[in-house]
């Protein structure tokens, strides 16, 4: 992980902290969910994943290559057909089902096995083992051990509108996540938490997934991700050099 990201990632875990969030469930009140901005925040700070390289910067990798730096990494997946799609513009680079990331010595299982373009599934799975793995643990003293998403790979419009802008999902370019599940048999579902220190880990892993995707949209955000936080990256603007984070 680069040393702005690491850095990034300690500071919002310090935040939380000294916030309070290392209190009773009863100390701390849930926040109401974050207010959709008016438009999408300013240019891109310069950051370069630990696995890969920064998808928004760099030509793509042959499938081959992101393969190999996939397995590498400790992803477990399994190599996918290139899906058929009814609309014109749906394909993925590289498709790969993505079955569990290791971090450490523990396989954290993906339950979906979501259909995913090789370059954004490195891109998760750095995410998963240097921000919601770790993350995770401080905060809640048990182990990340699996993640509810969705399929991944939908070839639509944005919003399920076939009338609209392509969807990142029609290209494998994006996920949507709806809860993580943890060793102690904890279960924290992205929409509602049962305590203040779920609320708070949900709140950080939101907060430093912007030092990951270009995408960020979940409670809050609008009504079609109110259940779910929905991460891409694609590239916004006509220099590529905007995060949308809500």
């Amino acid at each position: 992980m680069s040393r702005e990201r690491v850095r990034f990632t300690v500071e919002v875990t310090l935040a939380l902290m000294l916030s309070g969030v290392a209190t009773s469930a009863g100390a701390l009140d849930a926040p109401t969910p974050p207010r959709r901005p008016e438009f999408q925040t300013g240019p891109l700070p310069e950051a370069k994943p630990a696995v890969g390289a920064q998808p928004q910067q760099a030509a793509p990798q042959p499938a081959e290559d992101c393969m190999a730096n996939l397995r590498a990494a400790g992803v477990a997946f399994e190599p996918a057909e290139a899906p058929a799609g009814a609309l014109d513009g749906c394909a993925v680079e590289a498709p790969v089902r993505i079955l569990s990331i290791t971090v450490g010595v523990r396989r954290v299982v993906v339950n979906a096995k979501p259909l995913l373009a090789c370059p954004f599934a490195l891109q998760f799975s750095d995410y998963v083992k240097n921000l919601l793995a770790p993350l995770g643990a401080g905060m809640t003293g048990a182990s990340l051990v699996a993640i509810d998403t969705g399929p991944g790979y939908e070839c639509r419009g944005r919003n399920h509108d076939n009338g609209a802008k392509l969807s990142a999902h029609a290209k494998g370019l994006a996920l949507d996540v709806g809860a993580f599940v943890f060793s102690d048999g904890r279960k924290i579902a992205v929409d509602v938490q049962p305590d203040a220190q779920s609320t708070a880990y949900v709140r950080g892993l939101r907060t430093a997934a912007c030092g990951w995707f270009t995408t960020i949209l979940g409670p809050g955000s609008d009504p079609y991700h109110a259940s779910h936080l929905h991460f891409d990256i694609e590239r916004h603007g006509s220099t590529g050099g905007y995060r949308i984070c809500q």
